[in-house]
């Protein structure tokens, strides 16, 4: 005699779902007058977080620095208007990376 949930989804044992890379949030903000990239919901340690800031703003051309969220997260601060090249050079990395804001 077949079981009530013979066959479906429920009989299988439950397995974690594998980590996937992380989707990073790029928006513009204008700050004291000038627009400034901010990269966030990186999900990486402090230290990752700055050696992927030094090759983004030597790609680039453009200074920045990092930023602390409100939650405590780390940020990515970059000068100037390039929400759309870091979105793609993110995503070339292998990020999911999307523009957010207007």
């Amino acid at each position: 005699m077949a079981g009530l949930f013979d066959g479906t989804p429920l009989e299988r044992p439950v397995t974690p779902e594998p980590k996937s890379a992380p989707s990073p949030r790029v928006r513009r903000e204008k700050r004291r007058g000038k627009w400034c990239t901010v990269v966030a919901e990186l999900g990486l340690p402090k230290a990752d977080a700055k050696a992927l800031l030094k090759v983004l703003r030597t790609g680039l051309g453009t200074g920045g620095g990092l930023g602390e969220a409100r939650d405590g997260a780390v940020e990515l601060v970059l000068q100037g208007d390039h929400r759309d090249a870091v979105v793609q050079r993110l995503v070339d990395m292998g990020y999911k990376a999307k523009a957010a804001g207007g």
